[in-house]
């Protein structure tokens, strides 16, 4: 019983922290999606499947939840190399790699 109520509370307490998170992430979203409209930036898809075509890249696997910084325009995508995570900052508005990590 106390197991089930300590989950409870714990449960509660991620989802209300959570919320908020989601909720920016739908505006980021919505002001991505506005932005890539205006051809302002790579659409999101056509972005991903340019890097997956390009070496080393095609060779890796995509794990997808791309994490996008607004401030700096910046994806960060993460594929997977072997055993070894690898991620690629890529810029939003010209599709080029600035980054990576290994």
């Amino acid at each position: 019983m106390f197991r089930m109520i300590t989950l409870s509370l714990a449960s509660a307490a991620l989802l209300a922290t959570a919320a908020p998170t989601m909720a920016r992430g739908d505006r980021d979203q919505d002001q991505l999606r506005d932005a890539a409209a205006q051809g302002q930036v790579v659409p999101l898809g056509k972005l991903i499947s340019d890097i997956r075509s390009r070496s080393p890249y095609r060779d890796m696997t995509y794990l997808g939840g791309p994490q996008f910084d607004q401030q700096r325009m910046i994806y960060a995508l993460k594929f997977m190399d072997g055993s070894q995570v690898v991620v690629v900052y890529v810029d939003a508005r010209t599709g080029r790699i600035v980054g990576r990590k290994p």
